[in-house]
């Protein structure tokens, strides 16, 4: 089978939302990730799932805001049954500390001239011991002015050069907040094969990972979930959780 592609886009806009899924059909994505969707946008994904073979999901980003751990917790303990990814932006140690011990996120990710500050090799530890995901918008790195890149360069490089040394899995996609910052697969990959510096094709950083992510997190969403390891046994879940304890 082919090889299918996951990317994650932050449109705030419905029009440039509705070019957003044409475009990503058209690039080859398998999969769409929409981060914060509005009420309204909800309603436009629902109308493009019924008429594309294009995948779309709900994802939700917080802590871009500046929210304080409490409030991000308020947002965890009411939202974490309702929408499969939950990805936390971290911009001070304390929130990058707690985000990669609580059961409740997904995804961590930094501000592109502080992620190699931040994501430090205890933060990988964490990370690994509580099955984390870094997650790396590359729309960040190519749509900064040049005299800027190389500076953002040194930071990504440094945070991914620790991530692969401590085996946290790292995600890379789009997350383009407009149509023009989208990119297929295909040029996701060579720039992410261009940042971690080897050889090794990054192709699971686009497919397997966010794949095998989203589908061990629609458990979560369900009745059946009770914490982490704890679930309600059917006959519908019993053979998703065997899948996933031997993944």
């Amino acid at each position: 089978m082919p090889r299918e592609f996951v990317d994650s886009i932050n449109i705030k806009s419905e029009t440039q939302l509705e070019s957003c899924i044409l475009i990503a059909n058209q690039l080859g994505f398998s999969d769409l990730w929409i981060s914060n969707p509005s009420k309204g946008m909800k309603k436009r994904i629902n109308n493009h799932k019924k008429n594309t073979l294009l995948q779309i999901h709900e994802r939700a980003d917080i802590g871009a805001n500046n929210e304080t751990r409490d409030q991000i917790i308020s947002f965890l303990r009411h939202q974490r049954r309702n929408v499969p990814i939950i990805a936390v932006k971290c911009l001070i140690p304390e929130i990058t500390a707690w985000a990669a011990q609580d059961n409740r996120v997904d995804i961590l990710k930094f501000p592109i001239f502080q992620i190699g500050k931040l994501f430090t090799r205890s933060i990988a530890k964490l990370m690994l011991k509580f099955g984390k995901i870094l997650e790396v918008p590359l729309s960040e790195l190519y749509c900064l002015p040049e005299r800027q890149q190389i500076a953002a360069l040194r930071q990504i490089r440094s945070a991914l050069e620790i991530a692969q040394k401590k085996n946290v899995p790292i995600l890379f996609n789009s997350g383009s907040s407009m149509v023009t910052q989208m990119r297929s697969p295909r040029e996701l990959v060579s720039l992410g094969q261009i940042l971690l510096e080897k050889l090794t094709i990054p192709l699971d950083s686009l497919s397997k990972i966010p794949q095998q992510l989203f589908e061990q997190n629609l458990l979560k969403i369900t009745s059946n979930y009770i914490s982490p390891g704890i679930y309600k046994i059917d006959n519908q879940s019993k053979d998703r959780i065997n899948q996933e304890e031997e993944e």
